[in-house]
């Protein structure tokens, strides 16, 4: 595996820069039109439900995108299949804005989120370039940028729509999208080539079947994966169980919610820069150990502030808690997997964003179906997420310990 070395920081920064604005691709397009939603829905002769099903037709087709192409980027060079998403996530961008009908946004938005899902081979490259510790870090910086773009979209389409209409939102993301392929392209073209050049085995069942019958019969990788995937399911209970606690239950006002989940985003932020600065020489999986008892007492903190129906900055300080955990376990786990899979980075990362969405959309149905009260439900819904994840983290925990028990009775037997 080639370490980039350390006399080159700034191509390590860039390296990242490229990889976050990668990676925001998703959350920019998935958010930034959300205030056009009403205006969209007016243009089309079509009501609000129809247009909020474009998030879930996203969803859906990214889901859809980061399988297919995880399962392509163990046999196909990364870098070029990076570029052709970007294009595509720009065509479609273009048509989108461009459509003429309610079915033709659908079909251009499946397009667009399938495309998107070339994004999975961003941990592959990752895994590629850097050693497992440095992976840590790398996965790290790139989601301390990342997480902002939640943020951030739905203020610049609101300023977008404000000064044009909902389609410059689109010709907007077209943009990003080239910007990110031409200067990918750019660098590539260097002496020294910014993303290497990938190890490719021939694309067949055979070593589809072989790939997937390693990740999945490989308890320890499921292990990794799961405890990341569970980790994060959390979140997406809070993000479908918020509103009715904070505006509803708790009566506070649109802009203090607006303000509370901006602090999720900060821990966030914060923890996963702790683990890349502070944390970045210890291994990861030992971080990930750590924040699984970390993120298993928030759990049960988030249960004990639900039942005992404590106040609102109860909840909030909890929720913020629970996130920023998170920036302990979703990199190193990430990381540990990738390490896992070894030849199998690609498909790993399919795998992974296919579950972490499966269970997040799991997570979010048992809040949506489930008659909210109190806290209870959003915060238990978490809770379980965060002692799922906990006992994903034992396993690997064991399985550690034994290790290590047989490494040290190999020693003995030498010394004998």
């Amino acid at each position: 595996m080639k370490t980039l070395p350390a006399t080159q920081p700034s191509r390590t920064r860039l390296f990242v820069i490229l990889m976050a604005m990668v990676f925001s691709l998703s959350p920019f397009a998935i958010d930034m039109y959300l205030p056009a939603l009403p205006t969209m829905a007016a243009h089309f002769a079509s009501d609000m439900d129809a247009m909020e099903a474009s998030v879930a037709v996203y969803l859906l087709a990214f889901a859809l995108g980061q399988f297919i192409f995880g399962a392509l980027a163990d046999s196909v060079d990364k870098s070029k299949l990076l570029m052709f998403g970007l294009a595509g996530f720009a065509m479609a961008s273009v048509f989108i804005a461009v459509s003429d009908s309610q079915t033709s946004l659908y079909v251009w938005r499946a397009l667009q989120a399938f495309s998107a899902g070339t994004s999975v081979v961003v941990y592959a490259l990752i895994q590629q370039k850097y050693s497992t510790k440095q992976s840590s870090q790398i996965i790290s910086y790139v989601m301390s940028v990342v997480v902002i773009a939640p943020m951030i979209a739905p203020l610049i389409g609101g300023q977008i729509l404000l000064i044009f209409s909902w389609k410059m939102i689109f010709y907007v993301l077209a943009g990003y999208a080239l910007v990110a392929l031409l200067v990918i392209q750019g660098v590539q073209l260097g002496r020294e080539k910014l993303l290497p050049k990938s190890e490719t085995k021939p694309l067949n069942f055979a070593n589809l079947k072989n790939g997937y019958k390693h990740i999945f019969s490989n308890s320890t990788t499921l292990a990794y994966v799961l405890a990341g995937g569970f980790s994060f399911a959390g979140l997406f209970a809070f993000v479908s169980g918020s509103p009715f606690v904070y505006m509803e239950y708790f009566k506070a006002s649109p802009e203090l919610f607006g303000g509370l989940v901006a602090l999720n985003a900060l821990a966030m932020v914060g923890m996963n820069l702790v683990n890349a600065k502070l944390l970045g020489d210890m291994d990861p999986t030992k971080k990930l150990i750590a924040g699984g008892f970390l993120l298993a007492a928030v759990s049960i903190n988030l249960m004990a502030v639900a039942y005992f129906n404590l106040g609102l900055s109860f909840v909030v300080a909890a929720v913020v808690m629970y996130v920023g955990c998170l920036g302990l376990t979703a990199a190193n786990a990430i990381a540990g997997a990738l390490a896992s899979a070894k030849q199998y980075a690609g498909m790993v990362s399919g795998v992974n964003g296919v579950l972490q969405f499966g269970l997040g959309a799991g997570a979010s149905f048992a809040v949506s179906v489930a008659a909210s009260t109190s806290a209870m439900t959003m915060n238990a819904t978490m809770a379980v997420c965060g002692l799922l994840s906990f006992a994903c983290v034992l396993l690997l925990l064991f399985k550690q310990s034994r290790a290590n028990k047989l490494d040290q009775q190999l020693v003995s037997g030498e010394g004998i």
